[in-house]
């Protein structure tokens, strides 16, 4: 495509000049009007392919993610099937564990893609809210990121309830995630501590850790998908979790979407500190 703008434009060029033999000072202003309406007609052009070219691939990665949860499913249930008839030998239980374990976090990856394709997409995260109690989100979500983290410790202070119109599915996964990214960012043995703050029509969620702290050119971009994080590795990639660096991204999208939003406060002494704020109603 840009090669049949430069040809188009050294045709007309050459074309205009042969008619006119030479150019005089007046043809210059045209000239110049010429050269910018090609120039401005490439850009667009080119802003155009690009973006058809973006969002074909991300349809792709939607359906390609969509057609994978159907086996990955099948197979994560056929091994939690396995492990419950407690008649494997002790070396097939211990492959069939391994099995179950990478299946569910592939299918949590392949979840992660889907809610980063729907939101890139322009569909955004879908929400069902109801009657929720974030008391219990928040337990429920320590409780299943310390069967992940063991060597970790996690302090709590909240165990009331905290009742709001929330999507409970989605929520959970945002502070599950955010949870994670505190383990993941700090050594083993030290705490990760989650509290939570009423504001009358708002809550506030803190999740707290003492790892090193977040670079401050970093921080303008934290919430970027798959963008590399402390020490210009995705680290989360890696870890128990095994998901593809969106977690944060995801986290983000669906606190907006709920009309709240994350603050972050990084530096050296006082750890990392994700601040979540939620309307309690719609």
């Amino acid at each position: 495509m840009v090669a049949e703008y430069r040809g188009l434009r050294l045709s007309v060029l050459s074309l205009w000049t042969e008619e006119l033999g030479q150019l005089e000072a007046e043809n210059i202003a045209d000239l110049i009007h010429f050269n910018e309406a090609i120039d401005q007609s490439l850009a667009e052009s080119v802003a155009g392919f690009t973006g058809t070219v973006e969002e074909a691939k991300e349809m792709f990665l939607a359906i390609l993610g969509h057609d994978l949860r159907t086996p990955l499913g099948a197979i994560y249930t056929s091994a939690e099937f396995m492990l419950d008839g407690r008649t494997l030998e002790e070396r097939d239980r211990s492959l069939t564990i391994g099995i179950a374990r990478s299946a569910r976090r592939t299918v949590a990856m392949v979840g992660d893609l889907l809610d980063f394709t729907r939101s890139r997409l322009g569909g955004g995260i879908p929400l069902v809210r109801q009657e929720t109690d974030l008391g219990r989100l928040l337990r429920e979500a320590v409780e299943e990121t310390s069967a992940a983290y063991p060597h970790h410790k996690f302090e709590l202070d909240t165990l009331e309830e905290q009742r709001g119109e929330w999507d409970a599915a989605r929520l959970s996964q945002a502070l599950t995630n955010l949870i994670v990214n505190a383990c993941e960012h700090a050594a083993p043995g030290i705490s990760v501590a989650v509290g939570f703050a009423d504001a009358g029509d708002h809550v506030t969620v803190t999740i707290h850790n003492m790892g090193a702290p977040i670079p401050g050119d970093r921080l303008d971009g934290l919430f970027n998908p798959m963008k590399a994080r402390r020490g210009g590795s995705m680290a989360v990639s890696g870890g128990p979790t095994g998901n593809l660096g969106l977690g944060l991204y995801i986290a983000e999208r669906i606190v907006h979407a709920h009309g709240g939003w994350i603050e972050v406060e990084s530096a050296e002494g006082t750890g990392t500190t994700f601040r979540v704020q939620l309307p309690r109603r719609g």
